[in-house]
């Protein structure tokens, strides 16, 4: 493999704004270092072009005021996998984390403690350094030369080839110095553990209906799919969050997903689950929960609990569900230049 390599080079690079429009590199001395500027407005991404690396090791010294992180195995502006540090929650187990964004969705209350975000010894606006390392599906990220990972887990996506690197501040400005990298063999990735919680991850899902905050619109979406053959069935089974963003490509609105549960009698269970956003939930079309203000924070299996009579045969799960979007404003969170959700799912699983 090559050796290291200047990364984010002024000519090999394109910056945008968070409206996404290109604009100027902004190449400053900060505390002594020279560095690639990004306020998180003005200057909100920074994007490598023509590359296709798949495993690699990222260095460089980062000095952010908020959110400061690393985009790799770029497809397009909106879908890449991100690691990134919180600066201002150094020494807190929310100092890193590790995001795949689909579709633009910074989904970052699924992806969470104590598997995706970890603790650092990091400062707001002060310098530290950092390596991040990637090799098939396994992560690890370095702070200040530790011998140890600060972060070492699997990937969620192993089907993922090579693409850009992005740099991205959030909320504040982020500074990037003493960029450079080095591509990696593919090496051997670790075995993921069998789901042993039988999390629900099949399911079929409808269109996406747009958001409206008018009474009883859930049950109107509901007839409507009721008479629909037109849904997708859907499975990513190293996930056990079910992540509509996913599934489409400017994720904003209201989808139904449903699914056909099997019982060899009539017993009941317990459906354990969280959300984010707005959710209501039927079976075998009786509302067994709803909750119609917008949920947001962080989400964990078994925050709720509803019980399910089951009946011999099969059962019809239908959860209806809206993401973020009514929290920032009623319009969405902004990401180069679009309204949408951030966050828009589930995570279920069945106890007898």
């Amino acid at each position: 493999m090559n050796g290291q390599q200047a990364l984010f080079e002024q000519d090999k690079c394109i910056i945008l704004s968070e409206e996404n429009k290109p604009t100027t590199y902004i190449d400053t001395i900060y505390k002594g270092k020279r560095s690639l500027k990004l306020d998180g407005k003005k200057t909100s991404v920074a994007l490598t072009k023509g590359k296709n690396v798949r495993n690699f090791r990222v260095e460089m010294d980062i000095a952010g005021e908020v959110m400061s992180g690393l985009g790799f195995r770029v497809q397009d502006k909106f879908n890449y996998r991100f690691i990134y540090f919180r600066p201002g929650m150094g020494g807190t187990r929310e100092a890193i984390q590790y995001i795949p964004i689909y579709n633009g969705a910074l989904s970052w209350v699924f992806y969470n403690y104590p598997i995706y975000e970890t603790t650092a010894d990091v400062s707001s606006l002060e310098w530290f350094h950092t390596a991040f390392e990637v090799r098939g599906t396994n992560l690890k990220v370095f702070v200040d030369h530790s011998p140890e990972p600060q972060m070492d887990i699997q990937l969620l996506d192993s089907e993922i080839s090579g693409g850009n690197f992005m740099l991205r501040s959030l909320f504040g400005v982020s500074y990037f110095a003493n960029i450079t990298y080095e591509e990696l063999s593919d090496g051997k990735s670790k075995t993921s553990q069998p789901n042993m919680n039988a999390f629900l991850t099949s399911w079929e899902i409808s269109e996406q209906f747009p958001r409206d905050t008018v009474s009883n619109y859930f049950d109107t979406l509901i007839k409507k799919v009721n008479k629909s053959k037109n849904w997708k069935a859907i499975e990513h089974p190293r996930d056990n969050y079910v992540n509509f963003a996913r599934y489409f490509e400017y994720p904003k609105g209201v989808v139904v997903a449903r699914k056909m549960l099997k019982s060899d009698k009539d017993k009941k269970s317990i459906l354990n689950f969280d959300f984010v956003g707005r959710v209501k939930i039927m079976l075998n079309g009786h509302e067994v929960f709803s909750y119609q203000k917008i949920k947001f924070e962080r989400m964990f299996d078994g925050m709720f609990r509803v019980n399910l009579d089951l009946k011999k045969g099969d059962n019809e799960l239908l959860v209806v569900a809206e993401g973020d979007a009514g929290f920032f404003g009623g319009k969405g969170f902004k990401y180069l230049g679009r309204l949408q959700h951030t966050n828009w799912g589930f995570i279920a699983r069945l106890e007898d």
